[in-house]
């Protein structure tokens, strides 16, 4: 059994509308999940509403990204954990990737053209309540810290996880990226992240995008 969590926060009048997610997206990734994996497995959602899945509320009231530290808080799950992003497509049968993760690191995947560890998927079974509670605590100082432009991309949320726990890296095998600086070799991948202001529903177009992102 694995618990697989997202996390929605519904934004009203967000000025981003490429990053404004509606339930539609967490509908999309249930579906995605549950037709292509061999395990069972527990969906929840963490949000700021009530959902039709198994909700957990949210706690905070971050910005953005920040929100998923939330998926750090002490006893939330019992067992192991697979996160995605709302913008995350899943192509194919997701279990050889859980299964090709230990269950004594954290997993993050890495994005290909400029080797920053990315938050978009993560998996782990492991405490690190000490994530959410050092937010919590620093929450002004951490963001701003995270937000610096001297850190040549080592930004947000996914900076401050991977460089607080020790972690390893998904095998690229299982990744695609649709991203303006990217050019993937997988022709047929198991999960398709998106970057920056490229979103599914932005590119329906997309052979990749109209038979899996359904």
């Amino acid at each position: 059994m694995i618990n697989i969590v997202c996390v929605f926060k519904d934004q009203k009048n967000n000025h981003k509308p490429w990053v404004s997610y509606s339930e539609d997206y967490v509908d999309r990734l249930y579906r995605g999940i549950n037709r292509n994996i061999n395990i069972d497995f527990n969906f929840y959602c963490i949000s700021n509403r009530e959902t039709k899945y198994n909700t957990i509320p949210l706690t905070l009231d971050s910005d953005g990204y920040w929100n998923k530290i939330e998926l750090f808080r002490k006893d939330l799950f019992d067992g192991p954990v697979l996160y995605f992003d709302l913008d995350v497509v899943i192509c194919n049968d997701i279990t050889p990737m859980i299964k090709s993760c230990t269950i004594d690191k954290l997993y993050m995947v890495e994005e290909p053209y400029q080797s920053i560890h990315n938050s978009s998927v993560m998996l782990w079974n492991q405490n690190y309540s000490y994530l959410y509670d050092r937010y919590v605590n620093n929450q002004s100082t951490i963001v701003n810290e995270y937000t610096d432009t001297d850190r040549q991309g080592a930004l947000g949320d996914q900076a401050y996880i991977s460089e607080n726990v020790e972690h390893e890296v998904i095998d690229q095998k299982y990744i695609a990226w649709e991203h303006h600086k990217i050019k993937t070799d997988v022709v047929d991948p198991t999960i398709l992240i998106f970057t920056g202001k490229k979103k599914p529903h932005l590119n329906r177009n997309l052979d990749i995008i109209r038979n899996n992102w359904i």
